[in-house]
């Protein structure tokens, strides 16, 4: 304008007047963003949400990720891609940001970690698209590091398991697996075919192998084909182990006197057989109790995931002493507390429980009388000693609860390993007993003769 003095630049204000030509230079210099770049954007957006940025570099989409909730001064995260910057690699970048997306999502990875996943994957073509070497690595270190297994448990029988599984799943040629059932029946068909139907190895393996077949696909981000068999497809590569009858059968009273009797000269395998008969206890416990106040407290021996967070307490085990044996339950505790006879060597410096109950079984093996025993009735085991506690329990009509309790288990468990046998003998005296009882109650009130002369006499009248 006209007698307006034109501005001086100044020190002062010399870097303002450089940003504004700047500012003017580049609004002659910006270029409108393409329709299809646009579009696309908006398909992004629709699709897996806000925060996805895509850009151009060195001919090829750049990707970054705004972090939510702080999109415009928040860490953005860029990933270089071999996609080509044009309207035609569109779906293709769809594809990947899709991929990008589940992988970030259940597995809780950021977006490099998400996209490197994704180009081992695609480095390994010949095994389904997936990295397995990088797979067996990650399941090793959360297996150890979460603390599921020791390294040297790893070492000793997952590691080869996963071995085997890997070799199979890179396998070729004719019958090569190329899902995760397929893997499975093969490792039933080439390493477990020795092994009994239903047995502990067959069902371990098939575990282990099924586990890590689950952690590729949920962790590592694996094809769904690797899926592991389930359900009943499971079991039916488990088999099913016969069912054995002597699992249910008890020691009957004048068994166990017979047995405690015959251990006269043996009085430390005296004291443990006298316990685990008289207390219904597991033979595994026989490490796991302690006298407190005149009784037997006994800690929990069943560890698994579940008791590990919230271990069971201990428990009163209490006594069911059978006739011929008067107090004998009170003078094994009082032997058990006394110090003045201990249980038998083995089992005191056994290393776990497992071991305890496995040694308690070699003991009883090699005693004559229990030898004979098993000969003239096929079934028994140690643990029968265990039903014969509860064979009685049943018997002197002990509530099914407080039986359960003093044994360790809840009432459904109870029912599930004891309710289901019984015999002739066992009837006779549960219904002997109860209707004995009855006429013992008739017998306190009016006597049924006199009831009888009342009735014939009103008749008469």
């Amino acid at each position: 304008m006209l007698g307006q003095k034109k501005a001086e630049i100044t020190p002062r204000n010399h870097t303002k007047f450089r940003h504004t030509e700047h500012l003017i230079g580049l609004q002659g210099l910006m270029v409108k963003t393409a329709p299809w770049l646009k579009d696309l954007r908006g398909t992004v957006k629709r699709t897996y949400g806000p925060g996805w940025v895509l850009e151009e570099r060195s001919g090829c989409f750049k990707i970054q990720r705004r972090e939510v909730g702080n999109a415009r001064t928040g860490k953005r995260p860029t990933i270089s891609t071999k996609i080509r910057f044009a309207p035609s690699s569109s779906t293709e970048l769809l594809v990947l940001i899709g991929e990008l997306t589940r992988r970030m999502a259940d597995l809780g990875l950021g977006l490099y970690a998400a996209h490197e996943l994704i180009n081992g994957a695609a480095d390994d073509a010949s095994s389904g698209g997936t990295n397995w070497e990088e797979v067996v690595k990650r399941y090793e270190a959360s297996r150890i590091g979460t603390g599921h297994v020791k390294a040297a448990t790893y070492d000793r029988e997952e590691r080869k398991r996963i071995e085997r599984t890997i070799e199979l799943i890179k396998a070729k040629g004719r019958g090569a697996a190329n899902d995760g059932p397929g893997v499975m029946r093969n490792y039933t068909a080439k390493h477990l075919a020795d092994l009994k139907l239903g047995g502990v190895g067959r069902k371990r393996a098939l575990l282990d192998v099924s586990r890590f077949l689950r952690f590729a696909v949920i962790k590592c981000g694996a094809e769904k084909i690797w899926l592991p068999l389930e359900g009943d497809d499971l079991q039916d590569l488990i088999g099913l182990a016969e069912t054995r009858k002597e699992d249910k059968v008890p020691v009957k009273p004048d068994q166990l006197f017979g047995l405690i009797d015959s251990l006269y000269e043996k009085p430390e395998l005296k004291l443990a057989v006298t316990l685990v008969g008289l207390f219904g206890l597991r033979p595994a416990e026989l490490k796991a109790m302690t006298v407190v106040d005149g009784k037997l407290k006994v800690a929990n021996v069943k560890r698994n995931r579940a008791t590990a967070k919230t271990p069971k307490p201990d428990r009163i085990a209490y006594p069911l002493e059978i006739p011929e044996l008067p107090g004998a339950a009170g003078q094994a505790m009082a032997q058990l507390n006394s110090g003045l006879v201990k249980l038998p060597i083995g089992i005191l410096n056994a290393p776990d429980f497992k071991t305890c109950g496995h040694t308690f079984r070699q003991y009883l093996d090699r005693h004559p009388y229990w030898a004979s025993l098993v000969r003239a009735n096929p079934g028994l085991s140690p643990y029968s000693l265990r039903h014969g506690y509860a064979y009685r329990g049943a018997l002197a009509g002990i509530p099914l609860r407080q039986l359960a309790a003093s044994m360790g288990h809840d009432v459904r468990t109870h029912m599930k390993h004891y309710g289901q046998w019984t015999d002739a003998e066992g009837l006779e005296k549960a219904f002997a007993a109860a209707n004995a009882s009855v006429h013992a109650e008739n017998a306190s009130k009016t006597p049924v003769n006199s009831l009888l002369t009342r009735s014939t006499t009103l008749s008469g009248s």
